[in-house]
């Protein structure tokens, strides 16, 4: 009789699939703020979602960072970036982190602490 063949630890379905974080509501907040990079609002703000640094927080292949890595950049902006501007690359920590603060004082997210319940036994 033959052993069980062993999978391996990162066989297909062995490994939780990553779950974003998704709201439209936080992205439609984040295309009404200003470009944070030429601080310009024309109408050409979109959010773009953290890209290039921080992996696996900046998504990775088939799936994008959650939503709340995003940043408002406008059309040239969001072009130069997707170029491959190293500025704009290495600032988009930087400039996620301003989007958040925006966000937590417009009230449209908070950071107040709600602990696990644990059951009583």
């Amino acid at each position: 009789m033959k052993s069980p063949k062993k999978r391996h630890m990162y066989a297909k379905g062995t490994i939780p699939k990553h779950v974003r974080w998704e709201s439209k509501d936080y992205i439609k907040f984040v295309s009404e703020l200003p470009c944070c990079a030429c601080h310009i609002k024309d109408g050409t703000v979109v959010a773009h979602h953290l890209r290039g640094r921080g992996t696996p927080l900046s998504g990775g292949t088939g799936y994008k960072a959650s939503d709340i890595f995003t940043m408002p950049l406008c059309f040239e902006c969001h072009d130069e970036l997707h170029r491959g501007s190293r500025d704009l690359m290495d600032n988009q920590f930087f400039f996620i982190l301003q989007t958040l603060d925006k966000a937590m004082n417009a009230g449209v997210i908070s950071a107040e602490y709600h602990p696990y319940e644990v059951p009583i036994l």
